[in-house]
């Protein structure tokens, strides 16, 4: 007689997925707010604001989670004039995100 388990592992990989997006968001805003070399922090403004929008959650066959600066405006001047603190942020820390959810599977 077979079991049938498949239930219970998408489940975990699920929750496997989304805890592997909110560490890799997590890691991107850090790294963000602490190299953004084309730009120097002033007011704290801009650094302050960049943070996990929304964490992770299920849609549909997807997990999706948001981070950036969504309440500055001039973040996107920063970012394309100044050098890029998201972008090179996630350039660096997206290639993890497989290695978050192995172990999180685990």
């Amino acid at each position: 007689m077979l079991k049938w388990n498949g239930d219970a592992i998408k489940k975990k990989v699920l929750e496997a997925a989304k805890h592997g997006v909110d560490k890799t968001m997590s890691e991107a805003v850090i790294e963000a707010k602490r190299h953004h070399p084309g730009w120097k922090n002033v007011t704290g403004t801009a650094e302050g604001s960049i943070n996990v929008v929304k964490f992770a959650e299920e849609e549909g066959q997807r997990v999706r989670g948001v981070w950036g600066s969504p309440d500055v405006d001039y973040m996107i001047w920063l970012e394309l004039k100044h050098g890029s603190a998201l972008r090179s942020s996630a350039d660096k820390t997206y290639p993890r995100l497989q290695r978050h959810i192995k172990e999180a599977f685990r």
